[in-house]
């Protein structure tokens, strides 16, 4: 007996680390992680002093934000959950009444675009519709490595379209990458290529495409959102994409830095490109559903487009009316069951809770008084010097958050509130600090697609560092000289009010 108690008593430790091994990556840093998150909470909450002008629900509504940052960065939680929690404690610490307040990101029309374009993603992935675009693109490029990289950015503009995830795209074209480096060889030339194939064809190409179109990146969700609801910027899904095709511009540039730094130039595909065709021929020919869906989403885009003009269906009403139509019995072959195991739910609920707490920082005026404490660190350089300062400020505080949505969520309401503190324009300065962060590619853990890319095994964190702030700092460059100029034809000059 006594025995028996004693292995039980020595299995407790270990029961519940295996409990937490099968929910989380590293179950010892979840673990600390979540303790470590309610110390955090509870000093923010408790703990400080009271300071001036900051009201004791904005106070509280810091210390969510440092709860669920620390979750985020430790993996203590599934990020499902973590959406969930945060209008739960919301409501539980009384920073809010009534659920509608604390649920506020659940029910916008973002977050209805969003699930929307979730479900879109798993019918293009169930129909394998996204693969056969992807290896369509691929299939007509020239046998050469530059040329095969430019395919795979023109592959990952078009799915950008249509799969509203970078983590999802990067997914996507991890196996087609990885199947064409198993062509390559071993030697120095074939080393490089492999190199720059898993970096830039997954990595790069799923972060550069998603600042274009309002669906390809959470992130452009939340400026969306806050920016319509605090501006009355009136951004539709056509208008994002007007303001941001430009950013297109900046493919060219990574191209270059890329087959520059591998030394990619006249490098050949050994074997040309049987693998890719192979594949391409594997997926037969398009079938009547996926004619269907491929009308669906043009539909869809078209309405996108002429929202407000043609008519005032908002883009989350299209999205699901759009999906709506793909199930009218008899017109596709398309399951539900199927599809609904292959929908994003965590992530939607993930990005509906970041939408809520940046309304609830908006509310409590926690963004302001938070935005007050940084104007303090910005030198007084002009517009253009004091847009430059915060970027890169942002970037440098952005190396501790592991986590593009988690990053956008603390960043976007505090940026907003200290543009009239610089005398800038609240809309342009938003667009211009935050879409930075999207290029954030210094280290390989910032953006979760680069980490896919890592994953490859095919390049080491030096490199990536090398070649990824390179790129960062183009962004920041770019942005600042081109973009800025071209929000301020459409409306938004950076340097007026």
């Amino acid at each position: 007996m006594r025995t028996e108690l004693r292995n039980i008593e020595q299995s407790k430790p270990g029961s519940v680390l295996e409990n937490a091994r099968a929910n989380a990556k590293n179950p010892k840093v979840a673990i600390i992680g979540f303790i470590l998150s309610w110390i955090v909470f509870f000093l923010i909450k408790d703990g400080l002093p009271d300071v001036a002008g900051l009201k004791p629900a904005a106070k509280t509504t810091i210390a969510i934000m440092a709860w669920v940052i620390v979750i985020w960065v430790t993996d203590a939680l599934p990020k499902s959950i973590s959406g969930l929690a945060i209008p739960l404690m919301l409501i539980a610490t009384g920073v809010f009444a009534k659920p509608k307040d604390a649920f506020s990101g659940f029910t916008g029309n973002e977050s209805f675009l969003v699930i929307g374009a979730f479900m879109l993603a798993a019918v293009m992935s169930v129909t394998k519709l996204d693969k056969k675009i992807a290896l369509g693109i691929l299939s007509k490029v020239k046998p050469r490595i530059n040329n095969l990289l430019s395919g795979f950015f023109a592959a990952h503009i078009i799915t950008a379209l249509m799969v509203p995830a970078t983590l999802a795209r990067a997914g996507m074209f991890l196996p087609i990458v990885q199947g064409v480096n198993q062509l390559l060889g071993e030697t120095e030339e074939a080393k490089r290529s492999r190199k720059a194939l898993a970096m830039a064809a997954i990595g790069f190409g799923s972060v550069f495409a998603a600042p274009v179109f309002l669906t390809g990146h959470m992130p452009n969700v939340i400026m969306t959102s806050l920016l319509n609801g605090k501006a009355n910027a009136g951004i539709t899904w056509g208008k994002w994409f007007w303001l941001h095709w430009p950013l297109l511009g900046l493919f060219p540039i990574m191209y270059f830095w890329v087959t520059r730094y591998f030394k990619l130039k006249g490098v050949e595909v050994p074997g040309g490109l049987t693998r890719i065709k192979t594949e391409k021929e594997e997926l037969g020919k398009t079938t009547g559903t996926q004619w269907v869906i491929v009308g669906a989403v043009v539909l869809a885009v078209l309405l996108w487009a002429t929202e407000g003009k043609l008519h005032n269906f908002k883009s989350g009403i299209v999205m699901l009316g759009v999906m709506a139509v793909l199930f009218i019995p008899g017109l596709t072959n398309l399951s539900w069951r199927d599809v609904q195991q292959k929908t994003n739910w965590g992530t939607w609920l993930l990005l509906a809770g970041a939408l809520s707490l940046v309304d609830a920082f908006a509310k409590t005026g926690a963004d302001s008084w938070l935005a007050k404490q940084m104007v303090h660190l910005v030198p007084a350089w002009g517009w253009l010097g004091m847009l430059v300062f915060v970027m890169v400020l942002v970037q440098v505080i952005r190396l501790g958050i592991i986590s593009n949505v988690g990053a956008v969520t603390l960043m976007a309401p505090i940026v907003f509130a200290m543009a009239p503190l610089l005398k800038l324009n609240s809309v342009a300065f938003t667009l211009a600090v935050l879409n930075v962060d999207t290029y954030a590619l210094i280290l390989p853990m910032e953006v979760t697609a680069s980490l896919i890319a890592y994953s490859s095994g095919e390049f080491s964190f030096v490199e990536f560092m090398k070649v990824g702030s390179i790129l960062t700092l183009c962004a920041i460059i770019y942005i600042a000289l081109v973009m800025v100029p071209w929000w301020a034809i459409n409306g938004f000059p950076l340097w007026a009010m």
